[in-house]
């Protein structure tokens, strides 16, 4: 599995507390133009992140740990199920080995994550929101929570006491600018990882 650090990210600025200052006049403020920009950018970003977990994976020997990990899975289980008490003392030996080996596994997975994430962490909170504002495209498929919904846009047209709009939401439909960037994300993640040979094989 490929791990998208931006759009972990994307999810956890949305924690209250967390959330950045969403301009009310971004740089982009019809939606061809911010939908386009914003996909653009979420596409580089996860293209620089594909390239620097490259850098500081060792791909091939993550691809034999996995391999040989869900192999040692596959056989316990197997003799768990048939009972095989000779074939079970057995693996149980080589179980040291295989969680060593799932260890640096997730070390290796770390670290391109811990490398990039203050980078990424300060662009959600300073250069995104103050570029595109809150929402960032238009959807006519309603997906629950990444876009606005009616209840959205009624209480968000509600006026502040200084006569603007206490939210972002103008329209049903209108796609959080987090939202699109996780739409983005699903749609070009694997292409990318295929392309800068980051994807993880198939274990079965």
């Amino acid at each position: 599995m490929v791990i998208d650090i931006n759009f972990i990210f994307s999810v956890i600025m949305q924690v209250p507390g967390l959330a950045p200052h969403y301009t009310k006049n971004p740089i982009f403020p019809d939606m061809v133009s911010a939908m386009i920009v914003s996909a653009l950018i979420s596409i580089g970003m996860n293209c620089a992140f594909a390239m620097l977990r490259k850098k500081t994976t060792d791909m091939g020997k993550m691809t034999k740990v996995m391999k040989e990990t869900s192999e040692w899975r596959k056989q316990y289980t197997d003799a768990i199920r048939k009972q095989d008490k000779v074939r079970v003392e057995e693996l149980k030996k080589k179980q040291a080995y295989v969680n060593k080996m799932t260890m640096e596994m997730q070390q290796q997975q770390m670290r391109p994550m811990l490398i990039y994430m203050m980078p990424s962490f300060l662009l959600w909170i300073f250069v995104f929101p103050s570029i595109f504002g809150a929402t960032t495209a238009l959807s006519p498929i309603h997906i629950p929570f990444i876009m606005c919904s009616d209840q959205n846009v009624k209480l968000d047209q509600q006026v502040d006491n200084s006569g603007q709009p206490k939210g972002a939401c103008s329209v049903p439909g209108e796609v959080f600018l987090w939202g699109w960037f996780l739409i983005t994300s699903f749609a070009f993640s694997g292409i990318i990882a295929k392309i800068t040979g980051t994807s993880m094989p198939g274990i079965t």
